[in-house]
């Protein structure tokens, strides 16, 4: 059964000064679990299990950069980590750079990272952004480049859908294209522009993604995971966690 999870970026510094009561406020806003970033070198992993069990709350998964995967050991202590307080999806945002020969470098990293990974239980996702999306001449895509020189068993997605319209594909369309290797998924609403830019963040339902369509095609892969990922708000950020996780269970879960 899918479970709803939120990316706790939303609530900026609080997630380093005030974990407990982030997590009181993700659990208020009516959500299942959190996505955090990597605490590996920053919290011990039991001290990071106790507070997602005081808040009633599963962790979903870390949220790292791509240094982290080209350093095995690092890997490695994000894995035990990880087996602590239950995450079992280790994001990754970035590659060697955006160029065709470094997406080229960052496959064969993901590659060795995703294997490495798989052996510990915790699944490799590359989380896209837009720049993924843009022409590296030739129409090549550096997001497709990544697919076709990575092994689908050990490198999965993470589906930004938001990332994945503002970089000019159809969100509907890239989940069924990769059905196969999209393990989780970002749930991001807002607004861009027709150049592939990013224009605002919003709540669920209040962008130019087409969430509804998409989420049929997700919910047929019966992934563990969608995550609600809102990178700013000018609102409290208790009430936007609290928005979108209406409107993902009332209109898009129902």
């Amino acid at each position: 059964m899918t479970r709803l999870g939120i990316q706790t970026i939303i609530f900026g510094k609080r997630n380093g000064e005030d974990m407990a009561g982030v997590l009181r406020d993700v659990k208020a806003a009516g959500y299942d679990g959190a996505e955090i970033g990597n605490p590996t070198d920053s919290q011990p992993a039991e001290q990071v299990r106790a507070l997602f069990d005081d808040a009633g709350l599963a962790c979903c998964g870390y949220h790292t950069g791509y240094n982290t995967f080209t350093d095995p050991p690092a890997l490695e202590r994000a894995a035990a980590h990880m087996a602590v307080t239950g995450a079992r999806y280790l994001m990754c945002s970035g590659t060697a750079g955006r160029d065709r020969e470094a997406y080229l470098r960052s496959a064969e990293t993901f590659d060795r990272a995703g294997a490495l990974l798989r052996e510990h239980g915790v699944t490799f996702c590359y989380h896209n952004h837009n720049w993924e999306f843009f022409d590296l001449g030739g129409g090549e895509r550096g997001i497709h480049l990544l697919a076709a020189n990575t092994d689908p068993q050990s490198v999965k997605l993470c589906v930004d859908v938001y990332w994945v319209a503002c970089g000019g594909e159809d969100p509907t369309e890239f989940v069924r294209r990769y059905a196969d290797r999209a393990a989780y998924f970002h749930y991001k609403d807002g607004t861009f522009s027709a150049d592939q830019q990013p224009l605002s963040f919003t709540e669920l339902g209040h962008g130019q993604v087409d969430l509804k369509a998409v989420t049929r095609t997700v919910l047929g892969l019966n992934p563990e995971w969608i995550v609600t990922e809102q990178d700013r708000t000018d609102k409290d950020p208790k009430e936007s966690a609290r928005i979108s996780a209406a409107y993902a269970r009332g209109e898009l879960f129902a």
